[in-house]
């Protein structure tokens, strides 16, 4: 991607450039005849102009919201159940391996995300040059491959095997798919039309956190994983139909768009999303424990924690994407990196009291929820829709070196400095992740521009 030049429009009308160079334009928002107090930035990324079309359905139209719908379901029941993992690691810690470390058992979900990361980087490129919907109808197979086999292991090391690398493999298509289609289909109402079908990961972590806790509950883990594995594979394959891009790179475009890497901007987004991502799997990954060892709560109350999280997850990426066509998606981006880390650092670092626990549930929830689902409009609003997919498959290393960062380091201190019952270094680690992504998205919010009251 070639580098951005940066123009600011007179106060009658924006003045764009002739050429097809990136270019960042600064619009004044007053420039219509409208009053209004903020300036917006439009990016024109150079593989837009090239693009094409992949299907004569229009964007905006009712075709649009179906594969809304089908991008809602695959997350929700992808990320979904990546999502509920904190209820394996409660079971797998406190009664099936309790002579395992939690460390050990932490590395079963780090190791699905990690691979969905990995996996994701691959994904990405696929489904620029290969039909999406094939794509994510194979990672359906996968997934209830995955988790059929899973309800069958003994052993952690086999749960690594089949709950953490195969099942992360198979979920990397509807994730990659499921985040970077969405913005293709709309034009108007993008931030929105985003939240909605990423609210669907939080809709599944909710969801899928109380059955799967009812269902070890009343059938055992084997056949709890087993539905979830069956379940999960047909409803995918139902909506993959639908999963399908609006925009292909020009042939003559590069495969890997390796000037992405040296545009100042896209560096910052990227450092920022590691410690996004870190600080996003510790409180699903920990609460449950964290209710029963220091709060003295019920397993079912420390899973009903995540679901709680998860609903206020869903409820921040509906309002974020809403309100991210208003302020715009970067503004909002940093906005709840900052509520994820007071979340953190006011309620749970100095206290350890229900009321405070349920607080912070609620304040990250939302916070976090709002992050997830903002990345990519991020991502499509300043380095282009039609490389989208490529573009959230690079992101996708940042996923994975995250994951590397957050839950092992935290369950490392656990062990280690908390001997599995005190929290503290923990949860001050899990605390200083969102501080550090913030900073970096500050200085990637001022590098585009200066100005605080400007629509980027």
């Amino acid at each position: 991607m070639e580098s951005f030049s940066e123009r600011k429009s007179d106060d009658t009308e924006a003045s764009i450039a002739n050429d097809i160079d990136d270019k960042a334009l600064i619009v004044d928002g007053a420039s219509a005849g409208h009053k209004t107090k903020w300036t917006t930035v439009e990016f024109v990324a150079t593989a837009d102009l090239r693009a094409e079309e992949a299907t004569d359905k229009p964007a905006d139209g009712a075709y649009a919201w179906m594969v809304i719908f089908a991008c809602f379901i695959s997350l929700m029941l992808s990320i979904g159940i990546n999502d509920a993992y904190g209820v394996y690691q409660q079971h797998y810690q406190l009664t099936e391996f309790p002579e395992a470390t939690t460390a050990v058992i932490s590395w079963i979900g780090t190791v699905q995300f990690l691979i969905m990361s990995v996996g994701g980087v691959l994904s990405g490129f696929l489904c620029e040059h290969f039909d999406t919907r094939v794509l994510n109808a194979v990672g359906a197979v996968i997934m209830g491959i995955a988790f059929i086999g899973g309800s069958f292991c003994t052993s952690v090391g086999q749960l690594m095997v089949t709950q953490g690398l195969l099942y992360g493999l198979g979920a990397s298509f509807p994730f990659v798919a499921g985040t970077s289609i969405p913005s293709q289909w709309f034009t108007r109402r993008q931030g929105l039309a985003t939240g909605i079908a990423l609210s669907g990961s939080g809709v599944g972590g909710m969801w899928m956190t109380s059955a799967t806790s009812a269902l070890i509950d009343s059938l055992g883990r084997p056949w709890a994983m087993r539905v979830t594995g069956i379940v999960s594979m047909i409803a995918v394959l139902a909506v993959s139909p639908w999963m399908r891009v609006r925009l292909v790179p020009h042939r003559g475009e590069r495969i890997i768009d390796w000037t992405l890497v040296k545009d100042l901007r896209f560096c910052l987004f990227m450092v920022a999303m590691v410690f996004a991502i870190a600080a996003y799997f510790g409180p699903f990954y920990q609460m449950p424990s964290y209710s029963v060892v220091v709060l003295h709560k019920s397993e079912s109350w420390g899973s009903n924690m995540d679901t709680l999280m998860n609903g206020l997850s869903v409820v921040g990426r509906l309002a974020v994407g809403m309100l991210a066509d208003i302020t715009g998606p970067l503004n909002l981006l940093v906005a709840n990196t900052a509520l994820a880390a007071f979340g953190l650092l006011v309620f749970w670092v100095p206290f350890d009291t229900v009321g405070t626990l349920i607080t912070v549930t609620l304040v990250f929830g939302f916070a976090i929820g709002g992050i997830v689902s903002v990345i990519p409009v991020v991502a499509a609003h300043v380095f282009g829709l039609a490389r989208l997919p490529s573009i959230m498959g690079l992101l996708f290393i940042s996923y994975f070196v995250g994951g590397l960062l957050g839950v092992p380091p935290m369950s490392a201190l656990l062990d280690g400095v908390g001997h599995r019952t005190d929290y503290t270094s923990s949860i001050w680690y899990m605390a200083m992740l969102p501080v550090c992504s913030l900073l970096f998205l500050l200085a990637m919010r001022f590098t585009i521009s200066r100005k605080l009251r400007v629509k980027v």
